[in-house]
């Protein structure tokens, strides 16, 4: 079965290249890669070129204006016509054995919508920020009741590690614009609502965070985005009413908490004023007049005192790395229980 892999991109050539590199070097060789650059006006279209000279599965398209990086993705899966797809971040990339070990369990699978290994994220040094997958108690195939539930809080896989049967996707209504703020989850929540899904705790890919990425610079925006969720998940006919209660409360504390990370994130990189708007939507429209008002006054004290400023940033500092530290001990947990006795 081909995998097309889609790699969206915008000025990242070099970052490119090694994403591009990555798919082609995979054991599983039945791969299409489709590069569709957002417009870059630079040396991107050479990059692609020159892999393209050595290897007829890379094919470029290049938009004529910037589009935006969700319609991007929306736009390039319209073109897909192959049996798997996956999609993968100019900055990311996949490891060795993920599109073999995806298509060996969705052979097993013939029922699964789509495929999921352990994404790895990584700081840009490296390091291991986060691995949400192997926050899931077993491996293996999950039907919808359990897997919409355990996306939740932050567990859903990272699509970087995901290979999607293509009909299953279509099946599921494709991409939804109205939720392109978190595009990946919504796809991956509506085609696992629909049909088993097949989880693996081998690493199959990296994501990279940076001070550039689009998680590291939400604004209170993304609010649209979680409220299609919950429409979209609450249209699923063959899920039972009371998975959509239980997904409805729990994506609603999502949201709030992530109101209140998106504040402090902004806070701590100096936009005051994004930071409040997360407080104010907190406060106003998710019903946390208590949690919204006491975060909106903490942002006042820090903006106008530099020590209470300081203070949160080391706050938020240490909060991410002790989701990084066990994060690094859930893969090397994960590495003993692999190896070979």
């Amino acid at each position: 079965m081909t995998i097309t892999t889609v790699i969206p991109t915008y000025r990242r050539p070099a970052l490119l290249r090694r994403a591009i590199e990555s798919v082609l070097a995979q054991s599983y060789q039945d791969v299409q890669v489709r590069v569709y650059d957002n417009a870059s006006g630079d040396t991107t279209t050479r990059e692609v070129a020159d892999i393209a000279a050595r290897d007829a599965r890379v094919t470029l398209v290049r938009r004529a204006e910037n589009i935006g990086a969700a319609e991007n993705f929306i736009r390039a899966f319209d073109d897909v016509s192959t049996p798997l797809c996956s999609f993968l971040s100019d900055d990311d990339y996949v490891l060795p054995g993920f599109f073999a070990r995806a298509v060996s369990a969705l052979d097993e699978n013939p029922g699964a919508g789509f495929f999921a290994g352990s994404t790895l994220e990584h700081d840009v040094e490296g390091g291991v920020r986060f691995a949400p997958l192997l926050s899931w108690p077993r491996e293996g195939r999950y039907e919808p009741s359990e897997s919409v539930l355990r996306m939740l809080g932050n567990k859903h896989p990272t699509w970087t590690g995901v290979v999607f049967r293509t009909q299953a996707l279509r099946a599921a209504g494709g991409f939804d614009r109205a939720a392109a703020a978190v595009l990946d989850v919504d796809i991956e929540l509506r085609v696992a609502a629909r049909a088993p899904i097949v989880v693996s705790f081998a690493p199959c890919a990296v994501y990279t965070t940076h001070a550039d990425s689009v998680l590291a610079n939400q604004t209170a925006a993304v609010a649209a985005g979680y409220e299609r969720v919950l429409e979209n998940i609450d249209a699923v006919p063959t899920l039972s009413p009371e998975v959509k209660r239980r997904f409805d409360a729990r994506w609603r504390r999502q949201l709030r908490l992530k109101l209140v990370e998106i504040a402090v994130k902004s806070q701590v990189r100096g936009d005051a004023a994004a930071a409040q708007e997360a407080a104010r939507e907190l406060c106003d429209r998710y019903g946390s007049r208590w949690l919204g008002g006491a975060l909106a006054a903490l942002l006042g004290t820090c903006a106008r005192l530099p020590a209470a400023q300081s203070l949160l940033r080391r706050f938020e500092a240490r909060r991410v790395e002790a989701r990084a530290a066990h994060a690094r001990d859930q893969v090397a947990i994960s590495e003993e229980r692999r190896r070979p006795a």
